[in-house]
């Protein structure tokens, strides 16, 4: 599958080992300290809450995985009721794919699951290593993947989460982008858009890469078409909820369930500071804050090194994604690929970086693995 899939990439033997090398061992080191989690930290009782049979996907499967698991088993449901969590909240295209593998191979939707998300990560850092050689050089590219890899929140890339479908579909559709492919990037922006909310915002770096070339009329006929097809998959999941629930917008309505709202920017990141800062726990909210803080600084890089709808696209999840609180935003920051391009650049210049920041987010890692398979929330 790796030689298949470089080559269709245009990596080369040596690159492909390369790439197959960092997705092993950052995926090592999340598996064993999921095997080694009980020894670790002691487990969080739960009463009520799900839990798989099958002890090896298990530490796999946590928290929203559960959401996307009765989707993949028994679709959607909405009882029209807002402030009660439901999984109408989740976005379509990866428990239906995670679905469809259930039925073609008989697997079960657990492992299609971690199968499929393992997968799409693998060929994600393919696509981004071509993708970042090609704006910036193969050295830059390499250590792109390995900072990627080992974030923290790289976590969900293994897990039965979105994270590993929206990285490769983003990736791609950039790709495709960078290479006026324009219809082939709005496909890749539609599945993206199809998977999570904020893939509608593929739409900036489609305008950015056309504008320059509107003035051909063909590539205006392309550009409308790519537009279309970036937002198809939004579009066709809120067709769905009007035509099973009777209101397109279910989708958004439920967010309140889980305490989402929207909310001045720093405002969020110093009030969450602030809420977690008793020295005996585990300072989640900290972390949180402070990779987005370290995110939005790494936009400027990204606008100095990269074209300009990189930066754009950045600044504009970045600020979206926090300006509900910064909860969850080593998950989320981990698929905003062009900030760790901007800190590969910088790693660069100041040689003590990678041997800093490398071992620290592999720390980190670790540590949120371990957390994650005993019902500890990281993200």
């Amino acid at each position: 599958m790796v030689s298949a899939t470089s080559g269709r990439l245009g990596v080369n033997g040596r690159e492909a080992l390369f790439v197959l090398s960092v997705f092993s061992l950052s995926r090592l080191l999340v598996f064993g300290a999921m095997v080694l989690s009980p020894l670790v930290v002691p487990p969080v009782q739960r009463s009520g809450t799900w839990n798989l049979d099958d002890p090896i996907l298990r530490p796999l499967l946590r928290w929203d995985a559960g959401w996307y698991l009765t989707i993949a088993k028994h679709g959607y449901s909405y009882d029209g009721h807002p402030g009660r969590q439901q999984n109408i909240a989740f976005f379509p295209l990866y428990p239906v794919t995670c679905r469809l593998c259930h039925v073609i191979t008989g697997a079960s939707v657990p492992l299609c699951g971690a199968l499929l998300s393992n997968g799409a990560f693998l060929v994600a850092l393919a696509t981004l290593y071509v993708l970042v050689t090609g704006e910036v050089g193969s050295r830059t590219a390499r250590l792109t993947l390995v900072l990627l890899a080992f974030f923290p929140g790289s976590l969900f890339f293994s897990t039965m989460y979105t994270e590993s479908f929206y990285l490769l579909f983003s990736a791609q559709a950039f790709l495709a982008f960078q290479k006026e492919r324009f219809i082939l990037g709005g496909c890749w922006a539609g599945l993206a858009s199809a998977t999570r909310l904020p893939g509608i915002l593929l739409l900036v770096p489609l305008l950015a890469r056309a504008l320059p070339r509107l003035k051909d009329r063909p590539v205006r006929g392309r550009l409308a078409l790519a537009a279309m097809l970036a937002s198809s998959g939004l579009a066709g999941f809120m067709i769905y909820q009007a035509i099973a629930f009777g209101d397109p917008l279910a989708y958004l309505r439920v967010q309140q369930a889980w305490g989402r709202s929207m909310g001045p920017l720093f405002g969020g990141v110093v009030d969450d500071l602030a809420s977690n800062s008793h020295p005996s726990q585990f300072k989640l909210l900290d972390i949180d804050a402070g990779l987005t803080l370290l995110f939005i600084a790494l936009t400027y890089v990204v606008f100095r090194q990269l074209p300009w709808s990189y930066g754009a696209y950045t600044l504009l999840n970045t600020i979206a994604l926090a300006t509900g609180g910064t909860h969850s935003m080593a998950r989320y920051l981990s698929v905003l690929f062009p900030g760790f391009v901007a800190l590969a650049v910088i790693a660069h210049k100041w040689k003590w970086i990678p041997w800093l920041i490398i071992p620290v987010f592999a720390l980190a890692l670790a540590v949120f693995s371990i957390r994650f398979a005993q019902w500890y929330s990281v993200g």
